[in-house]
């Protein structure tokens, strides 16, 4: 399971550290790739970087808030195929694997209301995110339909799927076996999942050793990850 694939090694930098890093990797040829509306899109090419202006645009009223609570407020994302040298070793969040890991079982509404209403959950959760502007959520539960051939569904219930997804990594109650480290995990598909970037660079400030993510809507959508894929993000600074 713990195999060497990292698919991606992510940093959360200054400003200046950002400058630095792009004048040397620029020396060994290397162009760093700017996300222009989506963080996830660092992700893609070799060496990606995603700026704080970035949280704002098309992820404004769902991943935005939380990188606005986080720590992390105000910094840069990079995200590279490779190790970065010593001097950024300070700067590594978390590393992002693709696995084989499934888990088929879905929760019922009750269970999921149970996840957010945790004391914890609803403590740790940014006021904005209950701000997602109900226009906006109706027209993405139609556009969802038309994707999958489904019913739309409400808004209502996909607002709790994507709650219920965050809260049960900020207070887990469905973890993975040991085998993987005892790691929260995802509890949707990919079209029940808002702002996976939440998980992947480790916005909640996690003290868990791993967590095991699956795409959001929105990463699936530029295929920058691949649709309810598992990825084993290791938490760097707690292992």
């Amino acid at each position: 399971m713990l195999r060497n694939d990292i698919f991606k090694y992510c940093y959360w930098v200054s400003d200046a550290t950002l400058s630095g890093l792009k004048k040397q990797v620029l020396e060994k040829g290397i162009q760093m790739m700017e996300a222009k509306q989506n963080p996830c899109e660092a992700l893609t090419g070799e060496l990606g970087y995603a700026l704080p202006v970035i949280w704002s645009i098309i992820c404004k009223f769902d991943a935005a808030p939380w990188y606005k609570k986080s720590k992390f407020n105000g910094k840069t994302l990079v995200c590279s195929s490779f190790r970065l040298n010593n001097e950024y070793e300070q700067f590594l969040e978390t590393t992002i694997t693709p696995v084989s890991f499934e888990q088929e079982d879905f929760l019922t509404n009750d269970e999921k209301k149970v996840l957010i209403d945790t004391p914890v959950f609803q403590e740790q959760k940014p006021s904005e995110w209950d701000n997602f502007p109900k226009e906006m959520g109706e027209q993405i539960t139609k556009g969802l339909a038309k994707m999958t051939g489904e019913p739309a569904g409400s808004w209502v219930d996909l607002f709790q799927d994507w709650t219920a997804v965050h809260a049960n990594f900020v207070s887990p109650k469905f973890r993975a076996d040991e085998t993987w480290l005892n790691a929260p995990y995802s509890i949707g598909n990919s079209y029940t999942i808002s702002s996976c970037c939440v998980e992947l660079f480790n916005l909640l400030e996690s003290e868990e050793k791993a967590l095991l993510v699956r795409p959001c809507t929105g990463a699936a959508m530029i295929r920058v990850l691949e649709k309810d894929r598992y990825y084993f993000v290791r938490l760097i600074k707690n292992n």
